[in-house]
């Protein structure tokens, strides 16, 4: 488990420096392997504002920039990146600033165009290992003038914490910060709570075959989606250092609220389910292809996410290639489940006949998380799909729909009451008990029977 301390106290913050909170985590039983710093040291870079940009009369592929660094006068720079453009807000290195392997900025002429500072890329600021193919881009509300790394929160470390099998409980950076809050004796600050009203009257049909093994199983439709839109910074950041690569904007809420809650999501292409989604075991020759493009073959022993023509997903592993997310999107179908892991021989998760890779999802059912209740889903979906977005925040995929990921899950009461019931207790709220006790609504137009019907913004099981 990777985290950034900053995330981790907004959590909780004890009166411990990095090294001492560290230390105090290991002394718990959670080995830290290492304390990293989120980026390369630099200094002298500010928030700029690019006014404006010619092309270099002696060069095809320069540009010669107007850039407003907060200063009060314009500052001439030249720049080979391609996506530099007029009006972006960027990562800008005065002259005199130090990046990186300690490269000093100076005043220079390029084909005869002086040029006095540099626009930087993300790579630069040793925030990409990889070279970047062009400039970092900053949101438009970035403030100009101000320092970079101040703004963007980059003196902060990576603590790696190396968790037994048994500590299940700590894979999510809530799990932590209840840790830390517990040896600190210390309350924990999480996201505020809040149901999400429906937006539209859209539903899709879902069966649970194997209530057993699948208690719980949530899903949204939202529609309206635009997957080649750009995650916000400072989602790509907090994966960045949680060790996760930002893909595209589902992808990555998907994989920010793993990372905080603990609660595996998967997104479904709309477009290419057929007649409902099918909670079931696999029947004998079926296969599939994942995401990650490997063909298996499942045995009856698996439980797969399915439609009327076949399996989509390994259930609590990973999704099929046919149904995943592409830049062709529109709508999606959002799945939050919990699949009960004493019902998986040795806590195993169902794997196919062919071994399957780990994932992040399948190392988190494999270590049965006992802290995680069965109304977990429930919080978790709404955390990734809340219907209005909190002023700060505004998820660019989302633009023609008024679906937004915000702040919208906590630990709740029902949460600490789970985790303190001992295996004996747990088991005796079966998952047959969820699966086949009809329970009356508990608000208008929201069913709670798991084991079938229709699930809509408005209709959560």
């Amino acid at each position: 488990m990777k985290f950034s301390e900053q995330w981790l106290r907004e959590w909780v913050s004890p009166q411990l420096g990095t090294q001492a909170l560290a230390d105090q985590i290991t002394m718990a039983g959670l080995e830290v392997d290492a304390v990293e710093p989120v980026a390369a040291t630099f200094a002298g870079v500010v928030v700029a504002e690019v006014l404006e940009k010619t092309q270099h009369p002696d060069a095809d592929k320069l540009s010669v920039c107007r850039v407003d660094d907060g200063s009060g006068e314009p500052v001439q720079v030249v720049c080979g990146a391609p996506n530099v453009a007029a009006g972006q807000k960027i990562a800008f290195a005065r002259v005199g600033a130090v990046l990186p392997g300690d490269f000093k900025i100076r005043k220079a002429k390029l084909r005869g165009q002086e040029s006095r500072g540099m626009i930087c890329s993300a790579s630069e600021l040793g925030l990409e290992e990889e070279t970047s193919p062009g400039i970092l881009e900053l949101p438009s509300t970035a403030p100009t003038g101000e320092d970079f790394r101040a703004w963007l929160g980059l003196d902060d470390h990576t603590i790696e914490v190396d968790l037994t099998p048994n500590r299940g409980d700590c894979l999510s950076l809530k799990g932590l910060a209840r840790e830390v809050g517990v040896l600190n004796r210390l309350a924990v600050q999480g996201p505020a709570s809040a149901p999400v009203a429906a937006s539209h009257e859209a539903t899709f049909p879902v069966r649970v075959e194997d209530a057993e093994r699948c208690p719980r199983y949530i899903g949204r439709l939202i529609t309206g989606v635009d997957v080649t839109a750009e995650s916000p910074l400072w989602m790509v950041e907090r994966l960045r250092r949680g060790g996760v690569r930002s893909i595209d904007p589902v992808v990555d809420v998907t994989n920010y609220v793993m990372l905080e809650l603990g609660q595996p999501l998967h997104a479904f292409d709309r477009a290419n389910l057929q007649g409902a989604v099918i909670v079931r075991l696999a029947r004998e020759g079926e296969r599939l292809v994942l995401l990650d493009g490997q063909e298996v073959s499942l045995d009856a022993s698996t439980l797969v996410i399915a439609d009327e023509r076949g399996p989509l997903a390994i259930a609590g592993v990973m999704g099929g290639e046919h149904s995943g997310v592409s830049e062709q999107t529109r709508d999606i179908f959002l799945e939050s489940a919990f699949f009960t892991p004493w019902r998986w021989p040795a806590r195993r998760a169902p794997m196919a006949c062919t071994p399957t890779p780990p994932t992040a999802s399948s190392a988190a059912w494999t270590r049965g998380w006992p802290a995680r209740p069965p109304s977990a889903p429930r919080h978790c979906c709404w955390r990734s799909s809340a219907a209005r977005p909190a002023p700060w925040w505004r998820w660019p995929a989302m633009t023609s729909c008024p679906w937004h990921a915000a702040w919208c899950c906590a630990v709740r009461g029902s949460s600490r009451r789970w985790a303190r019931r001992s295996p004996a207790r747990r088991s005796a709220r079966s998952s047959s008990a969820w699966a086949c006790r009809s329970r009356p609504p508990n608000r208008a137009g929201e069913s709670r029977s798991p084991a079938g019907g229709s699930i809509s913004p408005s209709r959560r099981t």
